[in-house]
């Protein structure tokens, strides 16, 4: 399993959404986690300052390389999950990036998130050779949404012009995980009347979480890594 994962792409395509939802998988099983909030807005640490904040989450605001790597190399030797929300900030997300075992790159279903989706990976693969022994990077759906097919053709396009890999699995765009930023707490202790959607938000979640390998083998260890493709333009 993974140790450290960091989230981020120089266009804003829901970093702090995808690190507190794989965050909040990981405390539902019971795994410790530290949030680093790298991100420029600092959602996440408004996020810990709400009701239902869980005891097995712990969320550190960090703006400079120093302190992320001093924060992390203590949550690695305590045996903690670390993911970091590097925003899109270009030396936010390639220090953190450096630090993680896997560097997720989330893609809205625009061309646009697409195309700095894919300069995103052009950046952290400069940085190839620098920070941890084997770590790797890949595109990760961050809000799967109904679109046009041409647009959703588009997207496509754009990132298949990546050598990066795609995760077979993202987030379908649901308010379920929107709902913690307005109410605290994560989608495994809201209730239904809360944010409607949560099961198969839950179960959505529970899958990425284990396609990134934060709850078993990380896709780049199993066979089927290398024909890994992010979804195709569902409903949401």
């Amino acid at each position: 399993m993974l140790s450290v994962v960091s989230v981020g792409s120089l266009k804003t395509s829901g970093s702090s959404t995808l690190a507190l939802t794989i965050a909040s998988v990981a405390a539902a099983a019971d795994i410790p986690v530290l949030v680093v909030d790298a991100a420029r807005d600092g959602d996440l640490s408004a996020w810990a300052g709400r009701a239902g904040h869980p005891a097995r989450i712990a969320v550190e605001r960090c703006r400079d390389e120093a302190t992320m790597e001093r924060l992390v190399r203590a949550a690695r030797k305590r045996g903690d999950l670390v993911v970091i929300d590097a925003g899109d900030e270009a030396a936010t997300i390639r220090g953190a990036a450096r630090l993680a075992d896997r560097a997720l790159i989330p893609v809205r279903f625009s061309p646009v998130s697409a195309t700095y989706a894919v300069a995103t990976e052009r950046l952290l693969a400069e940085d190839f050779g620098r920070g941890r022994r084997g770590r790797d990077w890949c595109f990760v759906a961050s809000a799967v949404a109904t679109i046009p097919s041409r647009i959703a053709r588009s997207v496509e396009a754009i990132v298949e012009a990546s050598p990066a890999a795609r995760l077979p699995i993202g987030l379908v765009q649901r308010a379920a995980y929107e709902a913690p930023f307005l109410f605290g707490g994560t989608i495994f202790t809201l209730e239904e009347e809360v944010a409607p959607g949560l099961d198969r938000a839950r179960a959505e979640a529970a899958s990425l979480a284990f396609a990134i390998g934060i709850l078993g083998p990380r896709a780049a260890d199993r066979p089927a890594a290398a024909t890994t493709h992010a979804p195709t333009a569902v409903a949401a």
